[in-house]
């Protein structure tokens, strides 16, 4: 049926290409994160923010926690910032029929000029935006919750139940702090999609590639 549809073909083959590498290497990098932590700049980061909690705690250096997750919490809010507009600014374009008639006139080499599909391409970049929003809004909110609990008095046997609830805490925010990275990273390629599958499948072997030296570097 599709070999009737050349265009549809195309589409399909290479967006689901990209589509199909982008996952998989978030599916991989999970199993990494999971069973080999210490594999990826992930696990390690949070390893080394457990020591630092735990440091923080026993010298009582609470100026010194209070700057750093300062610091964690401007970033995490200029990021949602950022990506809230972001989405609403596509969302605005999406809504304007000759922009992206234009783009597809312009770039699109392969695939299908539709603009329903445009449409559709242009709102799964917005939903991306807004899981980013959503997960820096939550990232504020734990690393928020971990200053309130690294700066709680060490009393005993309570202080260790303390402590591991801050580490917990600021894992969370790191998780998705991390989180809000990856759909800043993947709406790139899907942002290319716009231009024509083609785009998108080049746009997911870069950032593929980028991701994996994130992902595996240090620091």
């Amino acid at each position: 049926m599709l070999s009737a549809y050349p265009d549809w073909t195309l589409e399909l083959a290479l967006s689901g290409s990209a589509g199909g590498l982008l996952i998989g290497y978030q599916l991989l990098h999970l199993l990494e994160v999971r069973y080999w932590p210490t594999r990826t700049s992930l696990g390690r980061n949070n390893h080394a923010r457990a020591r630092w909690a735990r440091s923080i705690m026993a010298r009582r250096a609470d100026i010194l926690a209070v700057q750093t997750l300062r610091n964690w919490t401007m970033a995490a809010t200029f990021l949602a910032s950022t990506a809230i507009v972001i989405a609403l600014g596509i969302l605005s374009f999406a809504l304007t029929y000759e922009g992206l008639d234009e783009l597809n006139n312009i770039f699109h080499l392969v695939g299908v000029r539709s603009h329903k599909l445009a449409v559709i391409k242009a709102l799964l970049v917005v939903f991306v935006f807004l899981v980013a929003f959503v997960s820096f809004s939550l990232s504020v909110r734990f690393y928020n919750h971990a200053g309130f609990l690294l700066n709680l008095p060490q009393e005993g046997q309570a202080s260790l139940l303390d402590a591991e609830a801050a580490m917990r805490a600021l894992g969370r925010g790191a998780s998705a702090y991390n989180l809000g990275m990856r759909c800043y990273y993947v709406a790139i390629p899907l942002s290319l999609w716009l231009l024509g599958p083609i785009w998108f499948l080049a746009g997911a072997l870069v950032m593929t590639v980028l991701m994996y030296q994130l992902d595996h570097g240090y620091g």
